[in-house]
């Protein structure tokens, strides 16, 4: 059973990583590579594994110490992949190397100082009790460590997107989120493995892997376009993500000539009911650069694109909640006019912004409606 699982584990893997790297919707491309060589290093570290069951190690003891060296790509490649889903226009910068420096050190030690002894990952570095802890036992400890930072890279550019668009619902990654808290739990699992807290979880070691292989493959292939914008916009979209205006871009003059333009475009010609209305297109309209439109909003309201063009939308849902209207459409419909794509994005700004939920709002303005109407004088 166990001989199956490590062949399936190895298939699954390859298959992932053509997937990704041949991605069937061809978007978000460097990404992609990066996460399919996360996939196919995790397939050759299964491959390792399989070798050692069949005894076979010391037979190809050359392959054996490249598939060990080549698992110290596995938590840089996926951070690295982080980035490119949240910085799609990113270059490839000279610090990105030091995360390949501990792959660098082992293979060097591994593949060339101790070539022809056995491989270094199964050298101790402590013991404590009856427990061992080996060189490659640093592999898990190093990818949980990415993974957090990881997660937390993810945060902050969905902060960072209320800056660029009105509704962060399509781009905001929840299933890269998903991706990475799936692997949190092979990790702690490998780590239970290393440090033998729980002996009895190791025989489910395999399966917990092979589950969570398909797991990440189902996430990966749902992925839509982070950033769907013209090519053009994504160095702007990118810089602006990525450094957030704090220098003055804009004069007096200037910022007094486009607020008065800005005002306009929401006052009169209503673009917040555009439900896919972003910065881009703001910037477009009003014929300034996407940077420049982003400083304006912030000097001008001195807050988020996000919460600039949802405050438009929580007044116009609330005139809609007391206009004759509101008999013939339901909550869905209500937030679909005001220009919000989705009822929990509604609910969630109309609350922030009023202090109580939209039905409760029509509620209480349905009351007030009814007892100035019973208070008013009947005509004679």
């Amino acid at each position: 059973m166990n001989n199956f699982l490590l062949a399936f584990l190895v298939g699954e893997s390859f298959l992932l990583c053509f997937l990704l790297y041949f991605h069937p919707l061809k978007q978000n491309a460097k990404a992609n590579k990066w996460l399919s060589l996360f996939a196919f290093i995790l397939g050759t570290a299964f491959i390792g594994n399989y070798l050692d069951d069949l005894a076979l190690s010391a037979n190809y003891s050359f392959i054996v110490k490249w598939l060990n060296s080549l698992q110290f790509l596995l938590a840089p490649s996926i951070y690295i992949s982080i980035l490119y889903f949240v910085n799609p226009t990113a270059k490839i910068k000279i610090r990105y190397w030091l995360h390949f420096l501990s792959f660098f050190i082992f293979a060097l030690i591994e593949n060339f100082v101790f070539y022809s002894e056995e491989s270094i990952s199964t050298k101790t570095i402590f013991e404590f009790g009856e427990t061992a802890f080996y060189v490659r036992d640093l592999l898990p400890f190093q990818l949980l460590a990415y993974l957090i930072v990881s997660s937390l890279t993810l945060k902050k550019h969905n902060r960072n997107l209320e800056l660029i668009t009105s509704s962060t619902q399509n781009i905001n990654l929840n299933w890269l989120k998903l991706l990475l808290l799936i692997s949190f739990f092979p990790v702690l699992f490998w780590i239970n493995d290393a440090l033998g807290i729980f002996p009895f979880l190791v025989n489910f070691n395999r399966l917990i892997y092979a589950i969570s292989i398909c797991l990440l493959a189902y996430s990966a292939m749902k992925q839509a376009a982070v950033f769907p914008y013209k090519n053009e916009d994504l160095d702007e979209i990118s810089e602006v993500l990525s450094e957030p205006t704090k220098a003055k871009r804009l004069s007096d003059e200037q910022i007094v000539e486009l607020s008065a333009r800005l005002n306009n475009l929401m006052q009169n010609e209503k673009i917040f009911l555009d439900n896919e209305i972003n910065l881009a297109a703001v910037a477009e309209k009003l014929k300034i650069s996407i940077h420049d439109a982003s400083y304006l909003i912030n000097e001008v309201t001195g807050d988020n694109f996000y919460n600039f063009i949802n405050k438009f939308r929580v007044e116009e849902a609330k005139k809609l909640l007391t206009s004759a209207k509101a008999d013939k459409l339901n909550m869905l419909g209500i937030a679909f006019e005001s220009g919000f794509n989705s009822k929990t994005t509604f609910n969630t700004a109309f609350k922030k912004q009023v202090g109580i939920s939209p039905s409760e709002y029509a509620k209480q303005n349905k009351k007030i409606d009814n007892y100035v109407r019973l208070d008013k004088p009947e005509r004679l």
